[in-house]
């Protein structure tokens, strides 16, 4: 970069009109142009030369003085050393690059944006000489990744990736909504559903070479259960786990729990050797290994790189790569017929895709809500006041205001038909001064995100219409993860991560202590929907669940604990050639079963 910048500077000492005239000057006046030693100008030009920026003729004899060609424009220049960087892999200093001098060199920054927009999608290469292939998907997110480690991850694009990079040993079907073998290809229980006792797949291999057993098993779930308050709720009925030899692991429960097996299939459980997490340590986070269909090859701040796994036990996905650049500011790739894509619907270039192009659309099950606070002291405490504050946060109107591809959640299996019945002004004035709020400042906590900004904003301008004020603080994943903050918020807009496997999604919300919802139940209701969560897990069919479920929203509606505000809808188009895409519960694409066709 520093080469670039003295290149600017003999540049910007020159007339714009001199590219590619002569010019006449001395080594003196180049050493001062770029403020350092005869000895270093003469070795800068020298390596400005060799990359064929500049011309550089020396003057002979004293008195003679030099000549100097200055080639390229700046624009240009700047734009091919930002390609360079690119294709050298190195995100993070074109952008720094494009940052620096992008608003300077206008054309530079639209070029480059132009040219990076080219650059996404899926394509195949070939070797020359070769009938071989390498398919390539490549995607941009707008802020590195952070940690892979199962145990750890918050968001859903986290979990979505260590699906690809580890295994459970169970898996849930969604489609049949049944519990499937994987790392364990067989289990069994005793008659009391307390001792479950798991036989291990042979030859199964980690990324970094070894092969699984039993004491990895052991040391995975220990671990999540020992060092991860995020999750140790998934965990929370295993009492003990016994390694009987390399392939058979037992996992006593404290009390029958019909959603265990659904609870070992979630992401979080997946299983991580033993010895490579040791060895790393708080590395393993940024490296990790797992025995999953890819591995990761590369993982900074300019991109996550992705390859399959050769030896996958359950087959080796098609594509062979893919690359995650971090390229904050990014839009939505242009449409080409060199790179197959996925383009939402939203991009202008959706309406440049023929009839050829495929829908792919779902609604994500997971939803948007904000909680109320009911276990702070303070005027949310209060029933009628609480009441009033969900009554008048109606996810319609806030749908209708904001729209965007917000549309009414199903809700553990329901549309939640909120009652928008507000007060007139008298009786809403009557019930704020009862409460003891007296215009106090309510926190309301959630990320910097699009949509979370322009959700808090609504809301706010909402209370104020009441004379509620509130105050929104952003925080990031891992802040707004915390207890101690949680408990502090008045309200937090966040999204619920729901899927095919319902109750334990409920579970999910109700017991993670890196969500609000644990954190914002008054002491009565937690009482009561812990004792429907044990009775759920007591219950052997799904009709029976599903009652304790309704049980449950029941008593959360009631309490006005919290209000659903809307899901997302997922609108695509994929290249006709791009085959095997769907979406998840989560809106994302499974990696693992797309592969472009001739």
């Amino acid at each position: 970069m520093q080469l670039v910048e003295q290149y600017i500077r003999l540049c910007a000492a020159r007339p714009k009109e001199a590219f590619g005239r002569p010019l006449d000057i001395t080594l003196a006046e180049v050493a001062a142009i770029l403020c350092c030693t005869l000895r270093n100008a003469t070795l800068t030009l020298k390596k400005m030369q060799a990359r064929g920026w500049l011309l550089w003729q020396p003057g002979r004899g004293r008195g003679n003085r030099s000549v100097l060609t200055l080639v390229l424009d700046p624009a240009d220049l700047l734009l091919s050393v930002a390609k360079e960087l690119v294709q050298t892999g190195e995100i993070r200093a074109s952008q720094e690059l494009l940052e620096q001098y992008g608003q300077a060199w206008p054309t530079f920054a639209q070029h480059f944006s132009r040219w990076m927009n080219i650059q996404f999608g899926a394509r195949i290469t070939r070797e020359k000489g070769s009938s071989g292939r390498v398919d390539t998907l490549r995607l941009f997110f707008d802020r590195p990744f952070a940690g892979l480690d199962p145990i750890h991850v918050l968001l859903r694009s986290q979990t979505h990736l260590v699906k690809h990079l580890f295994d459970t040993l169970v898996r849930f079907d969604p489609a049949t909504k049944r519990v499937e073998p994987h790392l364990a290809f067989y289990w069994e229980a005793d008659e009391d559903g307390t001792r479950w006792t798991f036989y291990l797949r042979k030859g199964v291999l980690f990324h970094h070479g070894c092969t699984l057993t039993a004491d990895d098993v052991r040391f995975s779930l220990l671990r999540l259960m020992q060092q991860s308050f995020k999750h140790r709720w998934l965990a929370r009925s295993i009492a003990a786990v016994d390694v009987r030899d390399d392939y058979v692991v037992t996992i006593r429960l404290k009390q029958r729990d019909e959603l265990f097996l659904q609870a070992l299939s979630k992401e979080q459980m997946a299983i991580v050797p033993r010895d490579y997490a040791e060895q790393m340590g708080e590395q393993f986070a940024r490296l990790p290994a797992g025995t999953g269909p890819f591995r990761v090859v590369r993982h900074d701040d300019s991109m996550l790189v992705l390859e399959a796994f050769a030896p996958y036990f359950a087959g080796r996905p098609f594509l062979d790569r893919i690359e995650l650049w971090c390229v904050p500011g990014m839009r939505q790739p242009e449409l080409t017929e060199e790179s197959m894509l996925v383009v939402d619907k939203a991009h202008p270039a959706y309406e440049l895709a023929d009839a050829s192009w495929r829908d792919v659309v779902r609604q994500e099950q997971c939803f948007q809500y904000v909680s109320l606070n009911a276990a702070k002291k303070g005027p949310l405490a209060d029933d009628a006041f609480r009441a009033l504050v969900a009554s008048m946060l109606s996810g319609a109107a806030l749908r209708a205001a904001l729209q965007g591809g917000r549309e009414q959640a199903e809700v553990w299996g329901e549309r939640m038909q909120q009652d928008t019945r507000l007060p007139d002004a008298k009786e809403a004035a009557r019930l704020i001064a009862a409460s003891g709020y007296r215009g106090e400042k309510l926190a309301l906590y959630t990320y910097p995100d699009a949509d979370h900004v322009e959700d808090a904003e609504w809301i706010r301008e909402k209370a104020k219409e009441y004379g509620i004020v509130i105050e929104i603080r952003y925080a990031s994943p891992e802040e707004l993860a915390q207890p101690a903050v949680l408990q502090a918020a008045d309200l937090v807009v966040d999204s619920a991560n729901a899927d095919e496997r319902t109750e334990l999604s409920l579970v999910e919300f109700l017991r993670a202590e890196a969500l609000s919802i644990t954190h914002h139940l008054d002491e009565r209701t937690k009482a009561e929907v812990e004792q429907l969560i044990r009775q759920m897990g007591q219950t052997t069919t799904t009709e029976e669940r599903q009652a304790v479920v309704r049980a449950i929203m029941d008593r959360l509606k009631a309490r006005h604990l919290f209000v659903p505000l809307y899901a997302n809808r997922i609108e695509m188009i994929a290249h006709p050639r791009l085959s095997g895409v769907s979406l998840d519960a989560y809106g994302w694409i499974d990696f693992r079963s797309v592969f472009l066709r001739e």
